[in-house]
């Protein structure tokens, strides 16, 4: 049942973080979102370490996709502000759900540093394609250059949750 509400959460969550975007309701996926991580939280985590990694990924995340928007291969629906290039509140939702993931349904990639690189590099670019095909993401450079950007990025931002994981002590679970 934990798993279940792990994985169908998200997948819902996302759902409704991308849709909400296409729609102009920016905030139903970080809604959805926030009530995904309370009940996640609330049946899935002993530790209380788990919300720490979710709000250092909030960071990174948002941090990583905006740089991706000012690399100008990839723009984003739902921005702040259009004077403002900030990667939207939806996309940092789902960085913090992504990273709810780590040690429930994704917990088979720990310590299998190649994996959660190859998983990051094909899953990362897939999940921006179907974002992008929804109408929630855009990409303005060649579809080459984009995919390479997003695998090298994804590839390396598995691992490094991975990484940050472990240093909060969630890895020996």
């Amino acid at each position: 049942m934990k798993t279940i509400v792990n994985v169908l959460g998200f997948k819902l969550s996302w759902w409704a973080c991308v849709l909400g975007a296409v729609n102009g309701l920016k905030y139903l996926g970080p809604v959805a979102m926030l009530i995904f991580l309370i009940l996640h939280l609330y049946l899935n985590s002993t530790n209380r370490s788990e919300l720490k990694l979710i709000i250092i990924f909030a960071f990174v995340g948002t941090i990583i996709d905006t740089l991706m928007a000012y690399s100008n291969l990839i723009g984003y629906v739902g921005l702040y502000s259009e004077d403002i290039i900030i990667a939207p509140l939806w996309i940092t939702a789902m960085w913090c759900g992504f990273s709810a993931l780590v040690n429930h349904s994704l917990a088979w990639l720990k310590d299998k540093w190649s994996l959660a690189f190859l998983f990051g590099a094909i899953g990362g670019p897939l999940a921006y394609i179907g974002g992008e095909k929804l109408g929630a993401i855009y990409f303005y450079g060649g579809l080459f250059e984009i995919l390479v950007m997003l695998g090298i990025v994804w590839g390396a931002s598995i691992p490094f949750m991975y990484w940050v994981n472990d240093r909060l002590g969630l890895g020996n679970k």
